[in-house]
């Protein structure tokens, strides 16, 4: 039995990989073997997608309209269209991995943040060409985007240079011209972090899930689950959870990791019995139709290529294989809550 078909009548269960892991066939047979969706890591973010070289070398002609380069998406695309495994698409809009040229008057970081208009005008244009790209030439490959990530921080909006210029209006934008350009049927999801957190999760229902589904542009909440030991507790998760799930939205777990940099038997059997513990909530929240939950999606497929060891600045063992695809104790507990 596969985490895949052990899970396959409750929700997608899926992984984010990179590109190294494209270059490693037995990573990929891991990904086939075990998982029924996947996520790229990095290389679908704006940093990517935008080229920087047509559009700084003529910026007025490309002022409101952004160039893409698909190089860094296709090899996922690509992947998926060969192994039949469909994608997450991550992510239209972010403030992080963003190239700060972007925000100002003719792509010159040196001058003048450019106007609202200027900046909506650009957003709708580079979502046209990212989703006018993945619809024409990889169509039915992606099932949902996570539109805009992480605009909440301190209590409020983060004061990112989007917000700075347009307020909520960029978040609306980004997910009104998502619903115009998707292909039928794609999901499109705000992303955050930390959504569990009661002030966190109340400020995004009632300012971001609520207005945006007032404009009926999105369908779902992705909860990202960068989960510690101890925090968030699993009664939060759960009440996160069907709280999202009550405004009929999907839910998607869309990160999911829970940091330990002890590698010790006991450690390692506490993270097993940790990950038990939250797949019972994902999986009973589904069965009594608390929350519509469609997708877990881990990120990464081993703790050696776990981000949590850059971020954390220590070695983290946050998943549920290592090495080169050997099944840790998670695994297992993690089946036994369907078995």
């Amino acid at each position: 039995m596969s985490l895949s078909s052990a899970f396959e009548k409750y929700f997608k269960i899926g992984a984010a990989i990179s590109v190294f892991d494209l270059q490693k066939p037995n990573r990929i047979e891991l990904l086939k073997n075990e998982f029924s969706s996947f996520t790229a890591e990095n290389d679908m973010k704006p940093m990517y997608w935008l080229d920087k070289d047509v559009m700084l070398a003529d910026p007025e002609k490309y002022n409101l309209n952004p160039v893409i380069n698909a190089d860094r998406a296709v090899p996922y695309l690509e992947l998926a269209k060969t192994i039949g495994m469909p994608m997450r698409g991550h992510t239209l809009c972010w403030h992080n991995q963003t190239p700060k040229w972007f925000y100002y008057k003719n792509y010159d970081a040196e001058g003048e943040l450019a106007d609202k208009e200027t900046m909506l005008t650009r957003l709708d244009n580079y979502i046209h060409a990212v989703l006018d790209f993945v619809n024409t030439n990889y169509p039915g490959i992606i099932y949902a985007w996570d539109v805009v990530n992480e605009v909440v921080d301190e209590g409020d909006f983060r004061k990112s240079i989007w917000y700075q210029i347009c307020g909520f209006d960029f978040i609306r934008q980004a997910f009104k011209s998502a619903r115009k350009y998707a292909a039928p049927g794609v999901a499109l999801f705000y992303n955050d972090y930390e959504s569990a957190t009661e002030w966190k999760r109340d400020f995004i229902i009632a300012n971001v899930l609520k207005p945006l589904m007032e404009d009926g542009t999105i369908d779902g909440m992705g909860m990202q689950s960068h989960l510690v030991m101890d925090h968030p507790t699993m009664d939060e998760f759960k009440v996160a959870l069907e709280m999202y799930g009550a405004l009929g939205l999907e839910v998607q777990v869309t990160e999911l990791d829970i940091h330990n940099a002890d590698p010790s038997e006991e450690s390692m059997h506490a993270l097993a019995e940790r990950y038990k513990a939250l797949f019972e909530v994902l999986v009973n929240a589904r069965k009594e139709g608390k929350a519509n939950l469609t997708a877990v999606t881990f990120w990464n497929l081993l703790d050696e290529t776990s981000w949590l060891t850059g971020f954390r600045r220590e070695t983290s063992y946050p998943l549920l294989f290592h090495k080169e695809g050997e099944k840790k104790e998670a695994y297992f507990k993690v089946l036994e809550v369907v078995e």
